[in-house]
């Protein structure tokens, strides 16, 4: 009898214990993954840090295919569909999520100035994301205030990034899909148009300390009438390779956005571009035309700025 007693009160104190913990141990514990969209420079991301452009070179000559007509366009409008990911919970076993039914239709010209909010997913904590995948399959373009229908490749409809490899540790995670516009967009002997997307891609594993860089630029206490070229690199070392490149399109009238990041001492750049046209070849060479150092983070949740170009 005594033994019965003392079970009975083991199994009251444990739920009394339970019910007054929050905490549902049945619970699966998950992360919430959202998927933003902006515009850059076709390369690979990084897994932690804002995404590095390793394969682009500052000084010098660069080439790039840019035709001259698309400083013309004025809007790209692209749909985008069919969001999936292939995730990892244990070794040795993966699988594909089931696509989720959120279409945007998105102006990829104004992506230079602001980043945009797709969607977001949920999914274990703790689990890998191996890859991405999603489709682009309706465009327009306008050029000199007239729409013409883009053409995309089957093949080239449904986007894969494969071989990622982020791992989902906080409660809050990002995805950034940079769309390489300029060189995504293509015009045919004939003059119709084809997109061609040119993706880049990078992980943000942590939202809680991330703050917007923004500003704008003025030559000679004037809107620039010319393309520029803006960088930016962390700490005061631009011999490094910057955390962000970004062309300022005269459309912009001198506008840009250079995305959210971490707490800390930054730098940067802008260039003067001086284009060279071989038939449909763009080559262009760049010129430092100012940069500036700052703190980023300390006293406000932004970062703006206003650079002034004395020629």
């Amino acid at each position: 009898m005594k033994r019965l007693i003392f079970v009975f009160g083991i199994v009251l104190t444990m739920l009394v214990l339970f019910s007054c913990n929050p905490l549902n141990l049945f619970e699966p514990r998950t992360s919430k993954v959202s998927v933003v969209l902006s515009s850059g420079i076709e390369e690979s991301g990084d897994t932690v840090k804002p995404q590095k452009f390793s394969g682009v070179e500052i000084l010098g000559t660069q080439s790039r295919q840019e035709a001259p007509w698309v400083k013309n366009i004025e809007h790209l409008y692209v749909k985008v569909s069919k969001f999936s990911y292939r995730y990892s919970t244990n070794p040795g076993e993966n699988k594909w999520a089931t696509p989720t039914a959120v279409d945007k239709v998105v102006d990829l010209t104004m992506l230079d100035a602001t980043e945009l909010s797709w969607l977001t997913f949920d999914v274990p904590k703790g689990s890998v994301i191996l890859a991405l995948g999603f489709e682009i399959t309706e465009a327009t373009v306008t050029v000199n205030d007239t729409d013409y229908p883009v053409e995309i490749p089957a093949e080239r409809k449904r986007i894969v990034l494969k071989n990622l490899n982020w791992q989902v540790v906080n409660d809050e995670s990002q995805i950034v899909l940079s769309i390489d516009w300029t060189r995504s967009i293509v015009k045919a002997s004939g003059g119709d148009y084809m997109l061609v997307p040119r993706i880049a891609y990078r992980w943000r594993g942590t939202l809680k300390q991330l703050w917007a860089i923004y500003g704008d630029v003025k030559i000679n206490d004037s809107t620039p009438t010319e393309p520029l070229l803006i960088g930016l690199y962390e700490g005061t070392d631009t011999s490094a390779t910057p955390v962000v490149l970004k062309m300022i399109p005269t459309r912009n009238e001198g506008k840009f956005y250079l995305g959210k990041h971490e707490k800390g001492t930054y730098t940067a750049v802008v260039w003067y571009i001086d284009f060279t046209y071989e038939g449909t070849d763009v080559t262009f060479t760049v010129n430092e035309a100012t940069s500036t150092t700052f703190e980023h983070g300390d006293d406000t949740a932004y970062t703006e700025l206003h650079l002034t170009i004395k020629k």
